[in-house]
């Protein structure tokens, strides 16, 4: 009986170097598509979040500026004895100042106080209050004045961050009025991404393992 050596041989064969290679490649490149797709949906997860952490941080700002000027008091309906002498009511742009009633605690027997207090709101999102007393000085507790300032835009100091600008502030009167308090107040909110953002992929001397070749993979930056 005559065996076929040769057929043998082809059956218990394994993959060939070109095949190898070939299959290596393809690895590579599924790789690298997967790294960049990570890579891309991270860059968004990020930007998301901070983007909606600085959308929160404005309607924070807004829904506080709401609160005060809702109580707010005209300067010119408080004696002057009760005012600051060094800082004055003003609606008509940056910084927004105004006198408002604010809670102040509560008497033994559980009777609200509500105060007056001085309030300013910078452009930056920093907000002042000063608490008065009859006299129209701020309230002080053990000879040290209570000035409370609260930042409701955080501020980043990476050159790849969200910055929140607010855009010009403007009053609304009543026809034929431009002072006491006006109607209502408008500003702008701009949320932009500081920095530059990148498309980035990898690069592979292909199969060959011989650069300036046809199978080359090539990296790119792209912004």
């Amino acid at each position: 009986m005559k065996i076929n050596g040769n057929a043998d041989r082809r059956k218990r064969a394994g993959f060939s170097m070109i095949e190898v290679l070939v299959a290596a490649t393809i690895l590579m490149v599924i790789v690298l598509l997967l790294s960049m797709l990570f890579q891309q949906t991270s860059l968004a997860w990020r930007t998301g979040v901070r983007r909606a952490n600085s959308f929160m941080q404005v309607r924070t700002l807004i829904g506080a500026i709401q609160r005060d000027a809702s109580a707010a008091v005209d300067a010119g309906s408080i004696p002057e004895t009760t005012t600051l002498a060094t800082d004055s009511q003003s609606f008509n742009g940056w910084p927004l100042r105004f006198y408002t009633l604010t809670g102040a605690g509560f008497t033994a027997s559980a009777v609200p106080l509500r105060a007056l207090s001085f309030i300013e709101y910078k452009q930056d999102g920093t907000r002042i209050e000063k608490i008065l007393t009859a006299d129209g000085s701020v309230y002080s507790l053990n000879n040290q004045a209570q000035t409370q300032v609260k930042d409701f835009l955080t501020k980043k100091d990476s050159a790849n961050s969200l910055a929140t600008t607010l855009g010009a502030l403007q009053p609304v009167y009543v026809s034929g009025v431009s002072a006491g308090l006006p109607l209502f107040i408008t500003f702008t909110a701009d949320v932009t991404l500081k920095g530059n953002s990148y498309d980035i992929g990898a690069a592979s001397a292909g199969p060959d393992k011989t650069w300036n070749t046809k199978d080359d993979i090539r990296t790119w930056v792209e912004e």
